[in-house]
Formats: C-alpha cells, sequence, structure tokens
C-alpha cells in the first residue's frame, strides 16, 4: 500500500514532488512557515512503510489522531519521521520549517478594517454592526469572536458593550456625532487570543460618517 505525507499549515497546501520509493513527502505552504505558540494541524502517512513516528519539539498527537506543531522558541523548528520499513530498515528524516511570531492583530468593522487611517460608515451601517478581529497576511485560518469592547464617542463618556455588536443605545449617541468627529472603538477583547504568549494588543478601529450623517 502506497502512502502519501502531507503537513497542512494553511487554508490551501498541495504536494508539489512525486513521491520517493522510500521517503516520506512533506507539502508545506510556499513559505514553509509555522507560526509561534499556535497549533499547526498536520496530516501525516509514509510511502511503502511498515510504520512511522512523528515527534518533534512542540508536536503532539490529538484525540482524534491527528498530528499539531507548536513551535517554541528560535527561528526553525524540525519535525523528525522515524520510519520502518518493510524489509526491517529504519530511517529518520528531518524537516525544518521556518517559525514566524503572529502580526499584530487590527479591529473589524462589519469586516472593514484599515491599517492606513479611519473607516467612513453611514449611520444606517451601524446598527447592529459587528466588531471583529484579523490578522493582516496571516497564512492560518483563525476564528473566534469578540466578546468585549468599549467605544468612544466625541462629548460623551467611554462605553463598555459586552459582546460584538454595537447596540440601539449607542446608535442613539452615534445619531448626535458632528460632522468630521471621528469615533473610537478600542480594548478589544476575545474568547481566545492565538500567539506565543506575547499577547499584542488588539489595534482599535478609528471611523467617521460620510458627509450625509447624522
Amino acid at each position: 500500500m502506497k502512502y502519501i505525507l502531507f503537513l497542512l499549515f494553511s487554508l490551501s497546501i498541495y504536494a508539489q514532488d512525486t513521491i520517493p520509493a522510500a521517503r516520506s513527502v512533506v507539502s508545506l505552504d510556499k513559505m514553509n512557515v509555522v507560526y509561534r505558540g499556535v497549533e499547526n494541524s498536520i496530516s501525516i502517512a509514509v510511502n511503502n512503510a511498515r510504520s512511522y513516528v512523528i515527534y518533534g519539539n512542540g508536536v503532539s498527537k490529538k484525540k482524534d489522531g491527528k498530528y499539531v506543531l507548536r513551535p517554541g522558541s528560535g527561528n526553525e523548528t524540525t519535525v523528525f519521521v522515524e520510519i520502518e520499513y518493510f524489509d526491517g530498515s529504519k530511517v529518520i528524516e528531518e524537516h525544518v520549517f521556518r517559525i514566524k511570531g503572529l502580526p499584530a492583530p487590527i479591529g473589524t468593522l462589519n469586516g472593514e478594517y484599515s491599517t492606513k487611517g479611519n473607516l467612513i460608515f453611514t449611520l444606517e451601517e451601524t446598527r447592529e454592526a459587528k466588531i471583529g478581529i484579523k490578522y493582516i497576511d496571516l497564512l492560518f485560518d483563525v476564528k473566534f469572536e469578540v466578546t468585549q469592547f468599549s467605544i468612544k464617542i466625541p462629548r460623551f463618556d467611554t462605553i463598555t458593550i459586552e459582546g460584538n455588536v454595537i447596540t440601539d443605545e449607542v446608535v442613539e449617541l452615534l445619531k448626535k456625532v458632528k460632522k468630521n468627529d471621528f469615533i473610537l472603538i478600542r480594548d478589544i477583547k476575545t474568547n481566545y487570543m492565538f500567539g506565543d504568549g506575547l499577547h499584542k494588543s488588539i489595534r482599535p478601529i478609528i471611523f467617521k460618517f460620510s458627509n450625509k450623517n447624522p
């Protein structure tokens, strides 16, 4: 029986080489990057082998039988594949990957974000608008929800909101915003923060209304 080894670290990863008769194959995204502190998923099989063992710093096996790699410090990490073939011979392969830290997360409003300045919305677009999080240029699928945030409207006290939705109370205050006022959403918290222990602050959301508002 023939097997293929796949290592999955992002949403779209493909085999790149013909499978050697007596080797495993590791296929990653083009950058061969794993993220520090994040459980990078691994799916594994080996060509022409009686058995094999996967190990390395930060490598573990989940209850569902799948492997994950959670790299630690340093710039590189190594995954070892110890293979026993049907003729009784054994070999240990080493697969080295670059380690990157997660980028700083940025807040989003209805999925919109800006790295260069403020956003522009209509008042109607803020009704039940959802606050979210995005990691720029992250080759990893991150899914979690905002659990709390604060909003500062000029001439009003800061309001802290539980959940991830702008409330009707806030919308009523937004109706009183003046032309060119900037609204600030900050102190964004989530149900889980990915990372290596160096949890970066979530970049706040700054927006104003279009000239037609309020």
